[in-house]
């Protein structure tokens, strides 16, 4: 755990956050339930990358990362670009703010940010994972049929078992 905090003289802002420091002096934030975020000071670079192979969800919540950054004025929109590792995204971020403060400590701060206001999302979502999970393992009464319950048929389905009557062009049964 690393204490991460920014001097704001008006409001004394300060944040906590879970980072493992790399050897090379990048930090990784891996509080996100499905993406790696990394900084970069010494490259002034963010890089999200995928902790699962969901790639559909993957492009939309890096893009909701980087907007969010964008929006909050601490990356530019135009240097966010797919990275050389196959699904992810990466960002420029300055190297110092207009008011004197390193600009690493700025974007975590405002990744910290918004990773707190997301946790009732990312606990929503796992909370909705392990119901539906629950209910498919351990269905209720009405949701459930016993060995038996439920009567044989002589022909189920709308293939025959050995093809069907009359054959085709080449003679294949199906």
């Amino acid at each position: 755990m690393v204490n991460i905090s920014i001097n704001d003289k008006e409001t004394g802002l300060k944040r906590k956050l879970k980072i493992k420091k790399t050897m090379s002096g990048d930090f990784i934030l891996d509080e996100h339930p499905d993406l790696d975020i990394v900084v970069m000071p010494e490259k002034t670079k963010i890089l999200l990358l995928s902790k699962n192979d969901n790639m559909d969800m993957t492009y939309r919540l890096q893009d909701k990362i980087f907007k969010h950054l964008g929006n909050k004025d601490v990356i530019s929109p135009d240097t966010v670009k797919g990275g050389n590792v196959f699904g992810s995204l990466e960002g420029m971020f300055p190297k110092d703010t207009v008011d004197g403060q390193p600009g690493t400590l700025v974007v975590l701060y405002t990744l910290g940010q918004y990773l707190e206001d997301q946790r009732p999302v990312f606990k929503a979502m796992a909370q909705h994972k392990k119901d539906l999970e629950d209910s498919l393992l351990n269905p209720d009464v009405e949701n459930s049929t016993e060995l038996g319950e439920v009567p044989q048929e002589t022909f189920k389905g709308s293939i025959p078992k050995y093809g069907f009557p009359t054959r085709g062009i080449y003679r294949y049964n199906y």
